[in-house]
C-alpha cells in the first residue's frame, strides 16, 4: 500500500494565505521585510536566518484592520529548520496613502522576530509551530490542539541513524496534511483575528 498523499506544510500555509487574501487588498512592500528567526553568530562571524515578506494583504475582520503576510525562510543556514509563516499585524485604521501603509506594514513585519507576530509557522520537517510567547499562540493553540491530529495524512518519519550537522535526525518523509485542513485553518485564523 502506498503512502497517503497530502499537502506539505508549505502548501498548506500557502493555501490558507491564498484563501485569507481573497477578501483583502494586496499591498506591495517598499522592499523585502526580513525578521530574524535564528542566529548562530559568534565573535568572529555572523550567521543569521530570517523570514522574508514581499507583500501583504489588508483585511478587515470584525472591527479590526489587519495586514497579513506570507513569509518564507531566507538568509543563512540557521534558518534551515524553518520553512514559512503567516504573520499578522493590526493596523491603526487611520486613512493613510498606500505608500505610508506599506511602510508601516514593512516596519511591523521586521519586528516579527522569532515569529512573535506569526499566526502560525511551518518547520522544514512539516511540523506546524507557534512561538509560545507569540501574540496569537494561546488562541491558535486553543483551537488547533483538539483537532490537528484529524488533519494529518502522513506522520513525520525520520531516520535516527543519521543526523544533520545541527544534530537533527534526517527526515525520510515530512508530515503531510489533508486538503480539508486548509479551510479549517483559514476559519480558525479568521476567528483568532476577530477576537
Amino acid at each position: 500500500m502506498g503512502k497517503k498523499q497530502g499537502l506539505s506544510a508549505r502548501k498548506l500555509l500557502e493555501g490558507v494565505y491564498n484563501a485569507l487574501k481573497k477578501d483583502g487588498r494586496k499591498i506591495k512592500l517598499p522592499s523585502k521585510a526580513t525578521a530574524e528567526i535564528a542566529n548562530d553568530s559568534d565573535w568572529h562571524r555572523t550567521r543569521i536566518g530570517y523570514t522574508g515578506y514581499e507583500s501583504a494583504t489588508l483585511l478587515k475582520i470584525g472591527d479590526k484592520e489587519w495586514a497579513i503576510a506570507f513569509g518564507a525562510k531566507c538568509g543563512s543556514y540557521p534558518a534551515d529548520p524553518y520553512n514559512c509563516d503567516i504573520a499578522a499585524v493590526q493596523l491603526s485604521g487611520d486613512s493613510k496613502p498606500d505608500e505610508e501603509v506599506a511602510s508601516e506594514i514593512h516596519d511591523a513585519l521586521e519586528r516579527n522576530i522569532y515569529f512573535r507576530h506569526s499566526l502560525i509557522y511551518a518547520m522544514a520537517d512539516g511540523q506546524l509551530a507557534l512561538n509560545k510567547d507569540g501574540h496569537f499562540s494561546k488562541k491558535v493553540l486553543e483551537f488547533l490542539r483538539p483537532k490537528v491530529q484529524e488533519f494529518i495524512a502522513q506522520e513525520l518519519e525520520t531516520d535516527s541513524r543519521y543526523f544533520t550537522m545541527d544534530l537533527r535526525p534526517v527526515v525520510k518523509s515530512a508530515i503531510q496534511y489533508k486538503p480539508k485542513f486548509v479551510d479549517f485553518l483559514c476559519d480558525t485564523l479568521r476567528e483568532v483575528l476577530a477576537s
